[in-house]
């Protein structure tokens, strides 16, 4: 093969990026650098990789989006190569880039980098949130390296290991007469305007055990942050469905929230640890999901869940 490691980096810049010019700015190249790794690729292999467009960037083609896939596999095993070619004792340094799902990343992400910190002082861990959707993008482009997520609506070209499984709860202003109840029904929440937090995979499960319980919800009302959603159930706008429950009850607002477990609970989503299937983890991300699972054995991790007792 005559095109190196070097320019198939340089291919994989240019379809994350969409662009020539994006993807040289990245990677403080020229432009004829990029330019001269996708020539030399597409003759290489005899496939289009991109559909160049002046106004509009780069398309990636059907195939030239197998060749990615395929490419960014062939360079997380080359980078595993290279670290076990140093050695299993050698310090772990470098970067770590991990997507996690916008609802859950700030109650776990922080520590479980936190203890990788001590562990790997000079590795940098840079943490992009988003939503199921935009995070997979990232992980089948490249962007990142692993995933820590819910497994609902999680795509099957990617190998997932269960980390918690997270139950749903009702979120509701603590004044509210029903947070005496120690376990609430959906047949309860029907006269409350249901606030549903607008994100992809989110609102479906939300929806969906209404659905599966036979009860039509109240009025909803979308919001688009997991806190907002919590600020509003605090204010008594109405009454929310999650599926963590931050260390603190009290909202950015100074109000503050009761958490009860749901009766009719169905099947609850798992919190995971996802990677590109077929590919070989590196060093770097084997330590973060070590500490994953480390901080998912600790009660600090068990008190994220409002689970149903007796």
């Amino acid at each position: 093969m005559k095109i190196s490691l070097r320019q198939l980096g340089y291919i994989v810049a240019a379809s994350r990026q969409g662009s020539i010019s994006g993807a040289a700015q990245q990677l403080n190249i020229s432009t004829s650098s990029i330019l001269a790794a996708i020539d030399a690729f597409e003759q290489e292999f005899g496939i289009q990789v991109f559909v160049r467009q002046r106004s509009k960037g780069l398309t990636t083609t059907a195939s030239g989006q197998r060749a990615i896939a395929r490419t960014i596999q062939l360079l997380d095993e080359t980078d595993a190569y290279s670290e076990e070619m140093r050695g299993s004792d050698s310090q772990l340094c470098g970067e770590l880039r991990v997507g996690a799902f916008t609802s859950i990343s700030p109650s776990i992400a922080p520590q479980v980098i936190r203890e990788l910190r001590v562990a790997h002082p000079e590795l940098t861990v840079h943490l992009t949130e988003g939503d199921i959707v935009s995070i997979q993008h990232s992980l089948r482009d490249g962007s990142v390296d692993l995933l820590l997520t819910y497994d609902a609506g999680l795509w099957p070209e990617f190998s997932a290991e269960t980390l918690a499984t997270a139950p749903p709860h009702a979120v509701l202003a603590k004044t509210d007469p029903l947070a005496q109840k120690p376990v609430v029904s959906l047949h309860d929440l029907t006269d409350y305007p249901l606030l549903l937090l607008n994100l992809p995979q989110s609102r479906n499960y939300v929806l969906s055990l209404f659905d599966r319980a036979g009860v039509t919800p109240g009025p909803i009302q979308r919001l688009e942050s997991f806190e907002m959603t919590r600020s509003a159930a605090a204010a008594g706008l109405g009454v929310a469905i999650l599926n963590i429950r931050p260390p603190n009850d009290t909202t950015y607002g100074g109000l503050s929230v009761a958490c009860r477990p749901i009766a009719e609970t169905g099947d609850s989503p798992n919190i995971i640890f996802a990677t590109r299937s077929g590919a070989t983890i590196s060093r770097r991300a084997k330590a973060f999901s070590e500490c994953c699972r480390q901080f998912f054995g600790t009660p600090a991790a068990e008190a994220l869940f409002v689970r149903r007792t007796g």
